[in-house]
């Protein structure tokens, strides 16, 4: 059974990424995911009968350095390049609220 994505749902989508479409670029983009949905159902016709699960292809594994705390950056140094500090803080855009703004 083959999925397809609407145009409200990718407009949608554009609404929580904060990005503006035009109506033809909205209909373009949903053309263009419909085609990747189907292309990725595609896969559900691989024969993966006996095939174990995996996460990764290698068997290598990260090799990670000890987490070791090291000095303060000074209050001073580390706002030194901020575009905007407000009482000795990095001041940023609020994020949060009404999508509408």
């Amino acid at each position: 059974m083959a999925s397809t994505i609407t145009s409200d749902q990718i407009a949608h989508i554009a609404r929580l990424a904060r990005l503006r479409f035009t109506p033809e670029e909205l209909t373009g983009f949903t053309e263009q995911f419909n085609q990747i949905v189907a292309y990725v159902e595609q896969l559900n016709m691989a024969d993966t009968e006996g095939v174990e699960p995996m996460a990764n292809l290698s068997e290598a594994t990260d090799r990670l350095r000890e987490d070791i705390p090291g000095p303060m950056l000074p209050q001073a140094e580390a706002l030194s390049n901020a575009p905007r500090r407000n009482e000795g803080f990095f001041s940023v855009p609020k994020v949060i609220g009404n999508m509408a703004e």
